[in-house]
């Protein structure tokens, strides 16, 4: 019998796609959370210095898996969420690896020490960079005519596009009011029981 074992920080953050696909695909597994302080304890355990990592085992060997889309992308093979065909597998892994791009700026500006330079790349993030990509992903979404962000069925990239927003909180109702059909993929998506039960069950982080 297969166990999965995920160890990241106790946050969100670039694991929240990873528990997503499990709460989805109703596998069971361990939440792994260290804190911050412990990491130079579990840092030269891992593949290569970073978190998260998904530890695989069975009766015969245990692996690690490094970097969480590639952690995302052998879990949606594993449980049907790649798309039925290689379109909708190249779209599902596209439109993840674009919103991982955002999020990266995101998370660079979050960890900026000067209070004043973080507080400048925020409005300039707001104001520019993310309704640059929320008009992109809306127009690509309107053109697809489809409820799933990749093609007609769902696929990790749904979980990612959820995961994506929800980094932004009430803010992230400003951008709805002018993408509605990406409000709508969001919806559809956010409404599923598996996931309502996995955002009410979760712990309270930031993310």
């Amino acid at each position: 019998m297969i166990k999965y074992r995920l160890v990241y920080f106790n946050a969100k953050r670039r694991a929240e796609l990873i528990r997503f696909i499990f709460a989805y695909a109703g596998q069971e597994y361990e939440d792994f959370r260290i804190e911050e302080s412990q990491w130079p304890i579990y840092k030269h355990r891992t593949l290569f210095g970073k978190l998260p990592v998904l530890e695989i085992s069975d009766d015969i060997e245990s692996i690690q898996l490094a970097q969480s889309l590639s952690i995302a992308r052998y879990l949606a093979e594993k449980f049907n969420l790649v798309g039925v065909n290689e379109i909708e597998k190249a779209r599902a892994d596209m439109i993840s690896e674009q919103l991982s791009d955002i999020l990266e700026i995101f998370y660079t500006i979050k960890n900026e020490k000067n209070t004043e330079l973080r507080a400048e790349k925020e409005r300039f993030f707001y104001k520019e960079t993310l309704p640059f990509y929320a008009s992109m992903f809306e127009r690509l979404f309107e053109i697809q005519k489809t409820l799933h962000v990749a093609g007609n069925t769902l696929t990790y990239a749904d979980l990612a596009f959820v995961v994506f927003w929800d980094h932004f909180g009430e803010k992230k109702k400003k951008f709805f009011e002018l993408c509605v059909v990406s409000k709508v993929m969001y919806e559809h998506v956010n409404n599923l029981p598996a996931i309502v039960e996995w955002k009410n069950m979760r712990p309270m982080t930031i993310f």
